[in-house]
């Protein structure tokens, strides 16, 4: 049973904000003033003057594709073309023209971003490292490698901020950092609409999204946002099911005051099938051979787990957010979440190494019942100023954010006949399996408690010279970290002493004309680590350092945007799955002496004539461990594009038909390479037709039904890329 979710003591934020009140009274007299734009969420009675909190960033500035402003690079809205970083936006239309229902689905088309983990997942990879657990509205989510309890349908943008960002984000991934923006009520409209899906392999989808704006003078606005999703795929046995629901409210208290709070509720079962495809030995990294199931004529919808094999995921949150604007140069949020997320196995059968018997291939597969509850709570207080010094111009924002957390893992494994962990079930016949088997016995191989918060401040500010050419950008982050344990089956409990860090970041920016301009950067991450193995042996804490330049061109008001990027990454003390699998399912890990990541990428945002939009994207990513070797799964050249385009007048206004590609060389298959999987390139097709209020649209991924290798789970087994699959959407606004 995991305990009730824990609220944070607001004294951190708090005695943050009784300093940070009183900074910019002397600095609001010489204030420089925003711009005004209309605000999607919090926005004015009609006849008001509109001004867009510092918060937020304005959708009339998306053309197509192409979007000019970021929020969750500095927590508050900002150009991009004045950030030291390389960021890649992705917007609601970007998102609904793929029929995207999770990250990856989208983020596979930006340079630098793989997909490693099949389709349909919320992990990514970015500049070579695995992204598992990205971020709603600049908060940390609480979730697993499988998911973060919350469904795209929430969501109408993401920002892919590349390479570390701890000042903002505290310990991320060194590779980048994910940002999700959560929709919210609308002052302004009432209405919304319904999507009905539905696709290949019995793939049935349904979306409401419905606003109403009341009250005397449209104070309030709800918003009611709900998704069913049931589907197989073409492996035997699959199967998903999930609902969601999120009914959100928002109260303008005053024209410059609105609380908004969102409830959430998330449930999605799948079966656990693990793979697809597996690899048979010899294992000769110089030949580069990938020996395939195919070779056997085995078919691609084979499935090695039993029929039996599921995991689900669980989740509920309360999120809230409150913006105040005292000036056009000043203003503040508090903003925060409570919920409790689970990841259960109820049991999974995992595929494991093959053996050869009598001229035949057999699957040894384990077997595990696990339970993964967590609580957690976040609070964050910010604070943005736009303001003027002498002859220089400033942004500013300082923040102070408090979480804390909750966790259990309860873990059974299986015993086979021999007392083995690995080889628990009857051996799988690959070319003619018979299903069927339970463990012999099972124990408790895991209990254990966790609990930790972490309390962290930071400013990050930019400065504007010589009528806004120079751009100079400098943050720092502390963090206080604190862990503690229990190990159930021993009654062995760890409280290891409070780890602190100091995270800087600075940049600069360089402005050549209004539509062009180069950037340096130099960023960090770090990772505290509370844990140990199960002998008690203790790990040193990860640590990464990336240096960046590039060059930004924005030109023809949006119609063409570009970033060319280089970096150069190290990251330090690496901590793997100990690759023997026996330790490894026990929970022993290993730290390695590092990788080191350097790496080009360009993408291109391109509006030629009225109703076309294309984007264009390329990496060269040498992700190399410092002994020599090439990260797992990683490509080292990425090449894609998608473009649409849309007529705009005459009979078939409206008509819309695009086209995507996704190209990836050859990638090591294990973290030794000793396999590697082939290249692969893979074209998407999209084709829409709107008219008065509906809209109907046909989404074909693969096109070409091409069976190529997407990710290799470990040296046996992997999983294929979607095969051709079609789906429909019908979508009425109202």
């Amino acid at each position: 049973m995991t305990s009730s979710p824990k609220h944070p003591s607001c004294a951190p934020g708090g005695l943050l904000a009784v300093c940070l009140l009183g900074l910019p009274a002397a600095l609001c007299a010489q204030a420089a003033p925003a711009v005004t734009s209309t605000s999607t969420s919090g926005s004015s009675p009609a006849g008001d003057i509109v001004q867009l909190s510092a918060f937020e960033v304005s959708s009339d500035r998306e053309k197509g594709y192409s979007s000019s402003q970021s929020v969750g690079a500095t927590r508050m809205g900002m150009a991009l073309k004045e950030i030291p970083q390389n960021i890649a936006v992705i917007n609601e239309n970007l998102i609904r023209d793929v029929s995207a229902r999770s990250i990856s689905d989208v983020a596979r088309y930006i340079s630098g971003v793989t997909q490693t983990s099949g389709s349909a997942t919320d992990t990514v990879t970015i500049r070579g490292v695995n992204v598992n657990n990205p971020n709603s509205n600049g908060l940390p989510d609480v979730g697993s490698s499988q998911g973060t309890g919350l469904d795209m349908a929430l969501f109408d943008r993401i920002e892919i901020l590349k390479g570390p960002s701890a000042v903002i984000y505290g310990s991320t991934s060194s590779g980048g950092v994910v940002n999700r923006t959560m929709k919210k009520p609308n002052f302004n409209r009432a209405g919304g609409y319904i999507d009905l899906e539905m696709g290949s392999f019995a793939d049935y989808r349904g979306v409401l999204d419905v606003n109403h704006a009341f009250g005397a003078n449209k104070q309030f606005a709800a918003r009611l946002i709900g998704t069913y999703w049931t589907r197989e795929t073409q492996q035997d046995f699959s199967y998903g099911r999930r609902r969601f629901i999120a009914p959100e409210f928002s109260w303008r208290i005053t024209p410059d005051t609105v609380v908004t709070v969102i409830f959430s509720d998330f449930y999605d079962k799948v079966a656990k099938t693990w793979t697809t495809f597996y690899t048979l030995p010899p294992y000769t990294t110089a030949a580069r051979p990938f020996p395939i199931s195919i070779n056997l004529n085995i078919p691609h919808s084979r499935a090695y787990a039993e029929p039996y094999s599921t995991q689900w995921e669980e989740a509920t949150r309360y999120n809230l957010e409150a913006t105040h604007r005292f000036s056009d140069a000043w203003s503040i949020r508090l903003s925060g979440f409570t919920g409790n997320y689970g990841y259960y196995e109820d049991p999974t059968t995992i595929p494991r190494d093959l053996v050869l018997v009598n001229g035949r291939y057999f699957m040894q597969r384990s077997w595990r019942n696990s339970a993964n509850p967590s609580d957690s709570s976040v609070i964050a207080f910010d604070s943005a100023w736009s303001f003027d010094l002498g002859p220089t111009k400033h942004k500013l924002v300082a923040l102070a954010q408090y979480s804390e957390g909750t966790g259990e893992t309860v873990q059974y494994l299986g015993r086979g006949p021999t007392g083995s962990t690995t080889n628990v079930l009857p051996l799988l016949d690959i070319e003619n399996p018979v299903y069927g088997g339970q463990p012999v016995s099972t124990f408790l191989s895991s209990s254990t408690h966790s609990e930790g918060n972490n309390l962290a401040f930071a400013v990050q500010e930019q400065a504007y010279f010589f009528n806004e050419k120079l751009i100079l950008q400098a943050g720092l982050r502390h963090d206080r970290n604190s862990r503690a344990g229990l190990n159930r089956m021993t009654s062995v409990a760890t409280t290891p002493p409070a780890a602190t860090h100091w995270t800087p970041r600075y940049g600069a920016v360089y402005r050549f004309t209004d539509k062009i301009s180069a950037y340096y950067s130099r960023s960090e991450t770090f990772t505290p680590v509370f844990t140990a193995n199960v002998d008690g042996t203790t790990f040193t804490p990860p640590t990464s350092e990336q240096d960046e330049v590039g060059v930004k061109l924005e030109a023809f008001e949006g119609k063409i945007s570009a970033v060319v990027s280089y970096y150069d990454r190290t990251d330090l003390n690496t901590i793997i799955s100990d690759p023997d699998p026996a330790r490894a399912s026990l929970g022993y890990r290993i730290q390695v002496p590092g990788d080191n990541q350097k790496g080009y990428e360009m993408d291109l945002l391109l509006s030629p004539i009225e109703g076309m939009q294309l984007m264009f994207g390329g990496a060269r990513i040498e992700a190399n461990s410092l002994s020599g070797l090439r990260s797992r799964n990683v490509p080292t050249r990425q090449y894609t594009f998608l473009g649409s385009y849309t007529v705009p007048r005459g009979m078939l206004k409206n008509f819309k038909v695009g086209l995507a590609y996704r190209n990836y060389n050859d990638r090591p298959g294990d973290s030794g390479n000793t396999f590697f999987l082939p290249g692969f390139d893979v074209w998407d097709g999209f084709a829409g037709y709107s008219w008065g209020e509906n809209d109907v649209h046909l989404s074909v991924r693969n096109l070409t039904n091409k069976w190529y290798a997407d990710s290799a789970v470990n040296r046996n087994v992997g999983k294929t890329g979607d095969p051709r699959t079609v789906q429909l959407r019908y979508t009425r606004r109202f």
